[in-house]
């Protein structure tokens, strides 16, 4: 999905414009911004504004930044309006727990995001978020890899469980074997252990959907 999705954004607020900038390098999506709707090229069908600024937009799909708890969460909704995929039936979060924690991020068969951190910690609290975002999913899978280590799976396992207990998401364990096969090309600036994730959560659509 990464370098093929655009949302535009129409804003005056710099500073706005600079968070969602950011965001969307995360997730890989080209955002367009723009002061005046008019201007965005005609490819852009889906667009974030604020209803604080007087936007005057014609046929193209709002959203506001308002309506959301986070920006991470209006992205995501702008996402998924882009692609046509009003409802969200599945969510899995693939996790490769090597000494760099990597995870794919995905909504149906949407890789949304990929990601590397610095810490278990900010990894479980990134889940946790992730997760409560689209509670209202039908199914929510955690799909951790079983790596060599597997002291640090246990631990990591135990964080998730304790932070997700109110989902009601379900943590699966799989064999990691699948992700050395290389069946997809590993996508420019990501990381082995993002790269390791991205094939678990391709592994757990194909075993879950």
């Amino acid at each position: 999905m990464r370098g093929r999705v655009r949302i535009g954004l129409v804003t005056l607020d710099m500073k706005l414009a600079a968070r969602l900038r950011e965001i969307s390098r995360e997730y890989g999506v080209e955002l367009v911004h723009s002061i005046d709707a008019e201007s965005l090229p005609l490819d852009v069908d889906v667009i974030i504004a604020s209803r604080n600024e007087e936007v005057h937009l014609d046929d193209r799909r709002v959203i506001y930044c308002e309506d959301f708890k986070s920006l991470d969460e209006c992205l995501e909704r702008a996402l998924e309006l882009s692609m046509g995929r009003l409802g969200r039936r599945m969510v899995v979060v693939a996790i490769d727990p090597g000494k760099s924690p990597g995870a794919a991020f995905l909504l149906d068969n949407f890789v949304l995001k990929t990601r590397k951190y610095g810490s278990p910690d900010e990894l479980v609290n990134d889940v946790k978020r992730f997760l409560h975002r689209h509670r209202d999913a039908g199914r929510r899978y955690v799909v951790l890899g079983a790596a060599t280590n597997m002291s640090a799976v246990k631990s990591l396992m135990k964080s998730l469980e304790e932070a997700i207990s109110g989902v009601g998401a379900t943590i699966v364990v799989c064999d990691e074997s699948f992700t050395s096969r290389g069946i997809l090309p590993k996508i420019r600036g990501m990381s082995k252990d993002e790269y390791s994730a991205l094939m678990l959560s391709l592994k757990s659509v194909l075993g879950l959907g």
